[in-house]
């Protein structure tokens, strides 16, 4: 599975911020050679860390995970992988598209604690509302409706649950398009979340920001 070409320009934003993308119809070229997906994951793993940012957001086996934002499962699959056979993951997207290559790879590789769930542009629709975290792994700078989706998406938490944003810092990048962490705090504070945790401290590029419901006194 080949991913299509444009410039190197284009190949260094989608490594590094997911620019959503047809695998189907995409081919990427780095020095004259086709890139496969398998070879921009390697990439990708080396620029964003996943594992790295597993550790630091305390996420372990047996817990209950919502992903927004999906697309064709990169970082889904890394999460299925920590939460183990005891725990599940509800990978969520807009895209039937991207939906379909998660469901694909999981029966070509007997991966049974990932189910996929389309949602709409201002609410994830999980049909789990007992969740231990919800994480948006670099795409909620491309949500149309970003503060509907946070207020909406608290309902879907368990008391104690978290909702962790890891995306794009544009103070690093020199870059308008991606939101500012200002901005996102304000999102969050709006559809009634407190911020826990800031970390910008090992990414290269981007900022993990854990929030959690405020509590109504």
């Amino acid at each position: 599975m080949k991913l299509n070409c444009i410039t190197p320009i284009f190949l260094s934003l989608l490594i590094t911020f997911c620019i959503p993308f047809s695998s189907s119809i995409c081919q990427t070229k780095e020095k004259g050679k086709n890139l496969s997906i398998e070879e921009i994951n390697k990439l990708r793993d080396i620029e964003q860390q996943p594992e790295k940012v597993m550790d630091v957001i305390k996420l372990r086996q047996g817990m209950k995970i919502g992903e927004a934002g999906a697309s064709y499962g990169y970082f889904t699959f890394k999460l299925s992988a920590r939460v183990g056979n005891t725990g599940i993951v509800y990978a969520n997207d807009i895209a039937p598209s991207a939906l379909d290559k998660i469901e694909r790879k999981c029966k070509s590789d007997k991966i049974t604690n990932i189910k996929t769930v389309l949602g709409i542009e201002d609410d994830p629709l999980f049909p789990n509302k007992n969740l231990d975290m919800i994480v948006v792994f670099d795409c909620l700078f491309e949500f149309s409706k970003p503060m509907e989706w946070m207020l909406n998406s608290k309902k879907y938490l368990n008391s104690g649950g978290k909702l962790v944003i890891v995306d794009p810092d544009p103070s690093k990048e020199k870059n308008g398009d991606f939101l500012t962490r200002k901005q996102i705090v304000d999102y969050a504070e709006k559809a009634g979340y407190a911020v826990i945790m800031v970390d910008d401290s090992f990414l290269k590029r981007m900022m993990i920001i854990m929030l959690e419901p405020k509590i109504l006194k």
